[in-house]
């Protein structure tokens, strides 16, 4: 497209339009998966390296397709480009309808990378070759706003359309946001629409092209942050701040709302700065605010950060799109490479946040360290000859941008620095490994007699655990536990070995609790969000629930459910039997002694005394610390998994663990912490004692399991513990 003397021919008047309906569609199709992959990838129980590979699948693609999508645009029109994308699209999650599993979503996922690496970069290269002159940051600023706005909403609405723990709704709106961004495209860019600009005046000579490679490093450390903050924000804000869905859609939506707010008040505040001081501003703030969520550890904090890095995304993306467009180049070339550059950082990102995980068991040493590249990436550009001249006004903002970022450096060093000490040079002769296994984040401390020796320990130990996992979780279908249910009312299976006397020991358990205990409750829980259903419908499942209807065929390690319609759901004692089996392999593997840890629940082994910490029900904060060795420690609440819901008498609090005598959730306690023999007895009566509470849990303790000790919060937070619980 051919653009002179700043106008524009009046048949095309709805090109810009089209382009940033389309672009809102697409973005919005997108948004719906990178907010629930997460969520589903931790229901799934994947690893969290696992994860940051996803994301950066999704960014390798989409810095692949850019180059060439701006190229085709350049060369052949805009709107087969994108017309291509949309489609693609909207035919990706055919694959979740061929295969439904995890896999499949990564696949999508893939796909939808180079479907963005098609749509974005040239449609920002049609509105910078489209545009009259002068008025590009403008149009830049609509095609943000309707970009964020996507970001805001569809994180929300995929919270709404995972509500159930399924893809499937997700996956239809992918396809309805593609099929109307296709139409957006068919109906409002004509073919004969390029991507070229052609009035470039004062452009020859602008400071911004002869330095665009500083420009670029600066949209680089801002995308390598961008890429760790979509790949495991959810997964921080569930970590620190609950798990509920639509919670942590809205926190996780927050800086998208700040940037839809902002974009135009903040223009017309920094009209009169140059648009390299603009843009440093804003990556330094984004910066500032990615470093606060990484140490954030309530929801004010999480709120306060969103807001600060939406203020930066506001300041920077308009000033460092229009930047980029002032270039004699194709406006296609010009923004593929910059799309590449982007996708660059945006593959790093995940990948390193992935490793940093994995090494330092910190989700918030990730976020630092990518707000700490941020800011230096944005260093050459501040003091480039296009940072703003010489005048008073420039060297006052060069100031002010410096000293805030200086201050983030020296802060940000010191604290990955003493991260680094921790994790790198343990003085107390202990390796420490984190990952994400079995839904949660794993910890491990080892005593071994070098780095490689526990660093081969810990593998052997984390493939184990997601190996267990599998088989032990009612979500693979190809999993014993998943295989059983399939069969319930019908047949035989034979599951694994391990399989086969986890479920005996839950069935021995259950009929020394009298039932309070029962793995059969699956007939309920495996339903997503089962602690939220009418309760009717959990009446109506009490039939189903009795452990003395799990059939065992002795000499042939088969196991059948009698009735059609039960469910065996071991979440109550596999996380304590997986941690005991990797307490076994690491003793196989010469490890002296260490705690494995997953999601608070833990064994100490080993010939020394392990201090651990009991946490309060209600505050983010250590209730007391006991001295154990050789024991596990289990704890169960009703603050791990739950939503508030309005009643008649008031707000109450409905969670995941379910009595079975009524098939509600239990109300006799709002926490409960046991120490015994074993992980896998320790988890199994956390569950149990929650139900009971402390006066029908002690007597169970006392009358068959004399050498566990517990401790209780009723709901009213008052203790309550057995004789033999440790001292301080």
């Amino acid at each position: 497209m051919t653009v002179k003397d700043g106008s524009i021919s009046q048949g095309r008047r709805c090109v810009p339009g089209a382009i940033i309906a389309s672009g809102f569609f697409a973005a919005l199709g997108m948004a719906l998966v990178s907010f629930t992959l997460p969520l589903a990838s931790l229901d799934a129980r994947v690893s969290g390296a696992w994860l940051g590979t996803g994301f950066a699948g999704f960014f390798l693609a989409r810095l692949l397709a850019g180059p060439l999508g701006g190229l085709w645009a350049d060369s052949g029109g805009a709107r087969m480009p994108l017309l291509a994308g949309a489609a693609i699209g909207a035919l990706a999650p055919l694959a979740y309808v061929a295969h439904p599993s995890v896999s499949a979503l990564y696949f999508i996922q893939f796909v939808l990378g180079g479907v963005s690496g098609l749509i974005r970069p040239v449609g920002l290269a049609v509105l910078g070759g489209s545009a009259p002159s002068g008025s590009e940051e403008g149009w830049f600023a609509a095609h943000v706003l309707a970009f964020n706005v996507a970001l805001f909403t569809g994180p929300l609405l995929g919270g709404f359309l995972y509500w159930n723990r399924s893809m499937e709704p997700v996956l239809a709106g992918v396809v309805a946001c593609m099929v109307v961004a296709h139409l957006c495209v068919f109906a409002g860019v004509p073919a004969s629409v390029r991507s070229k600009r052609t009035s470039v005046g004062a452009e020859d000579n602008s400071p911004v092209q002869r330095e665009l490679g500083v420009l670029l490093l600066a949209v680089f450390g801002r995308s390598l942050g961008l890429g760790l903050f979509i790949a495991f924000y959810p997964l921080l804000l569930t970590m620190r701040a609950g798990k509920a869905p639509l919670l942590v859609a809205a926190l996780f939506a927050l800086p998208n709302l700040v940037v839809c707010a902002g974009l135009f008040p903040l223009r017309r505040l920094t009209a009169r700065y140059s648009g390299v001081a603009v843009t440093v501003g804003g990556l330094t703030l984004s910066s500032l605010g990615l470093f606060g969520a990484g140490i954030g550890t309530d929801i004010p904090a999480f709120i306060f950060s969103g807001a600060v890095m939406g203020l930066g995304t506001a300041l920077s993306m308009p000033a460092s799109m229009n930047l980029i467009s002032r270039t004699r180049q194709g406006q296609g070339r010009v923004f593929g490479v910059a799309h590449a550059t982007t996708g660059v950082g945006l593959v790093l990102g995940p990948l390193l946040g992935g490793l940093i995980l994995t090494w330092s068991g910190s989700f918030g040493l990730a976020f630092e360290l990518a707000a700490l590249i941020g800011v230096l990436c944005c260093v050459p550009l501040l003091w480039s000859k296009g940072g703003g001249g010489v005048s008073k006004l420039a060297r006052w903002a060069k100031g002010v941008l410096a000293v805030l970022a200086a201050t983030l450096l020296i802060v940000g060093l010191a604290r990955v620095d003493a991260a680094l000490n921790v994790v790198s040079i343990p003085d107390d002769g202990l390796y420490r490994f984190t990952d994400m296994a079995m839904g949660t984040v794993v910890h491990l401390t080892l005593d071994a007699d070098s780095r490689k020796a526990a660093d081969d320990a810990a593998r052997k130990v984390l493939a184990y655990m997601h190996a267990a996992r599998a088989d032990l979780d009612f979500r693979d279908p190809e999993g014993s536990v998943g295989r059983i249910n399939r069969g319930a009312g019908s047949y035989y299976v034979e599951p694994s070995r391990r399989a086969y006397s986890l479920i005996r020991r839950a069935v021995a358990l259950s009929r020394a609790t009298g039932g309070v205990f029962d793995p059969t409750v699956g007939a309920l829980t495996t339903s997503p969000l089962y602690y939220v259903l009418d309760e009717a419908i959990a009446e109506s499942k009490k039939g189903l629930v009795d452990y003395r209807k799990v059939l065992f065929e002795e000499g042939r390690w088969r196991v059948k459910l009698e009735r059609k319609g039960m469910a065996l759901d071991l979440g109550g004692i596999a996380k304590g039997a997986i941690v005991d089996g990797a307490v076994r392999l690491l003793r196989s593997e010469g490890v002296r002694a260490g705690i494995v840890e997953a999601g608070g629940d833990f064994y100490c082994f080993g010939p020394r005394d392990w201090t651990v910490g009991i946490r309060h029900p209600r505050e983010d904060k250590v209730f007391v610390t006991v001295t154990v060795r050789e024991k596990g420690v289990c704890g169960s609440g009703d603050y791990q998994q739950f939503v508030k819901v309005e009643e008649a008498d008031g707000i109450s609090l409905r969670h995941h663990i379910i009595d079975p005598e009524d098939m509600e959730p239990a109300d006799r306690s709002a926490g409960v912490t046991v120490i015994a023999g074993s992980a896998e007895l320790a988890d199994g009566l956390a569950t149990a004692l929650f139900i009971t509470g402390p006066a029908r849990g002690k007597l169970l303790l006392d009358n068959t399991y004399p050498d566990v000790s517990a401790l209780w919060f009723s709901r009213d937070l008052k203790v309550s513990v057995t004789d033999n619980f440790p001292k301080k």
